[in-house]
């Protein structure tokens, strides 16, 4: 059966209403990568910072943890909008090897040294962010992934003001 071409558009036009995401362009490479690094450092800023919590009694680091775990609950949140209205792949659940070892050598620590690991891993973890966030907003190729990461440069960069800031602040080894 042969449909007339004004049928065939209606028909086209229903499947893109239904499926948002098949009008979009391809998922690269590119843009997996930077949804599952995304993903991957929200879950991690999470997972530290509720170990801090529980590790910690220092009412400065547990602020900025509380704020971590607020501000990447949010983050995460935001991410996995777009991920769902781009139509895009769902990021592989957890944390990345590097983060996995942070966490494991935070949650060995006791005493002060625990405040001490975990505004220091703060710095790192955040300078690679606003990499991996400036990167992306330069030259991604998913417009509202691309807005994202241009809209997670400040509060990246003030959280790793803060993480230098408590790091400068913490007693010596």
């Amino acid at each position: 059966m042969i449909l007339p071409q004004s049928m065939t558009l209606t028909a086209g036009a229903i499947l893109l209403a239904a499926f948002p995401g098949a009008a979009q362009t391809p998922e690269t490479r590119e843009t997996r990568e930077f949804v599952q690094a995304s993903a991957q450092s929200d879950t991690f800023e999470i997972l530290e910072a509720t170990s801090l919590l529980a590790l910690s009694k220092n009412p400065q680091t547990r602020a900025f943890a509380q704020h971590m775990i607020e501000n990447h609950s949010q983050s995460r949140d935001r991410l996995m909008a777009i991920v769902q209205q781009e139509g895009l792949s769902s990021p592989a659940p957890g944390i990345g090897n590097d983060q996995s070892q942070f966490l494991a050598a935070l949650q060995s620590q006791h005493g002060d040294s625990v405040d001490r690991i975990y505004v220091r891993q703060q710095s790192l973890a955040h300078r690679a962010a606003l990499a991996t966030v400036r990167g992306y907003a330069a030259s991604g190729d998913n417009k509202a992934l691309r807005a994202k990461a241009t809209s997670d440069q400040a509060p990246i960069s003030d959280h790793l003001r803060m993480a230098e800031e408590l790091e400068q602040s913490q007693p010596g080894d």
